[in-house]
């Protein structure tokens, strides 16, 4: 029997259901109820199920539902953002593509600063209360959001200041004000490679590379200076879209460092390790080293650019080869040579 793969009707799952189908394989979408006519649209799942939320793939149904098909769950940025992770460590009886145990060091600020200092990569210097900003820092809230309520502060009475305007409009959460981190803002630009760890091939691949279009700091330079100071707008960072980014070659030295340093340290802190997809969110600054300020431990939305592949993937596969597409063959592979337990968690 075919391997089937799962997956909630959020953030890639058009890419996931597509490569899923160019290799063959069953798919079955978890769509968020209210969804349906858009992924009908484009007729890549074999069977679909409504659900109401993201945590109701918790519920004893849904659960039976994805074991009586045989059904190995992809996860992506959505479920960071909304299901119970303790939960899916411990409850949750389907396959899990990846190592689902990283799940909550992507979400937690602690944990992914302990796993990002235990790899050896260089990162912005933390700060631990808003009394020490002397210069400009980012402030973030938890979880995977897409920049939801993020901004940058100089100083205490602006940061004071600006959390006040977010709340007042509803961009920060009640209570979420104490869970906010800081950190120093690296001033370059952003860089977001694409990482497979293939445990069949053993070996680290890049398949593509974006940097995020944000909403308001990237269009806030269609505002002239004089304007942006009379409106007295806070530029926050969620973002709406991605752009694809080709690396100087040089540079791609670095990038893999990098990358194989965390999968190290992935795999002494967050055992198995990695398995799949995960990406290095990092600033590169004007003397060309890298800042990484944040991981995703699973496939992340920038590789929606790239769904017939991108010039990565095309060195190494001489297929289109998606991200997507990217788990849907080392599944169906491990499924061919009896090593599904290898590459699930």
């Amino acid at each position: 029997m075919k391997a089937t793969i799962a997956v909630i009707g959020s953030h890639s799952a058009l890419q996931i259901l597509k490569g899923a189908k160019q290799e063959g394989l069953r798919t079955l979408l978890m769509c968020l109820r209210g969804r349906e006519s858009l992924y009908g649209r484009f007729g890549l799942a074999d069977r679909t199920v409504s659900i109401e939320s993201v945590e109701s793939i918790l519920e004893e149904d849904v659960q039976s539902l994805l074991e009586d098909e045989g059904a190995i769950f992809i996860p992506h940025g959505t479920l960071i953002s909304g299901a119970r992770l303790e939960d899916l460590e411990r409850r949750f009886r389907p396959k899990i593509f990846g190592n689902r145990f990283i799940f909550k060091w992507e979400y937690d600020r602690e944990l992914k600063d302990r796993l990002l200092s235990e790899a050896g990569i260089r990162t912005p210097k933390r700060l631990s209360s808003y009394s020490e900003i002397d210069g400009p820092v980012i402030v973030k809230l938890p979880g995977a959001e897409g920049g939801r309520g993020y901004f940058i502060a100089k100083s205490p009475r602006d940061f004071e200041s600006k959390i006040r305007q977010l709340s007042e409009k509803g961009l920060i959460k009640k209570g979420e004000e104490e869970k906010v981190f800081l950190q120093e803002y690296i001033i370059g630009v952003p860089v977001y490679p694409h990482y497979f760890r293939s445990v069949i091939e053993d070996r680290l691949e890049l398949m593509g590379c974006d940097r995020r279009y944000e909403t308001s700091i990237d269009s806030i330079g269609r505002i002239c200076a004089k304007d942006q100071l009379e409106l007295g707008i806070t530029p926050t960072f969620r973002v709406i879209g991605n752009i694809p980014l080709v690396l100087r070659e040089s540079l791609l030295v670095d990038i893999f460092e990098e990358g194989e340093k965390f999968v190290s340290a992935a795999g002494r802190l967050v055992p198995p390790g990695m398995i799949g997809p995960f990406c290095l969110e990092m600033i590169c600054d004007e003397e060309g080293k890298l800042h990484t300020f944040e991981f995703s431990g699973r496939i992340v939305a920038g590789t929606n650019l790239f769904v017939n592949g991108s010039p990565y993937s095309d060195l190494l596969f001489d297929d289109p080869m998606s991200m997507g597409r990217r788990i849907a063959r080392e599944i169906k592979t491990a499924a061919e040579q009896g090593m599904l337990e290898s590459v699930t968690t």
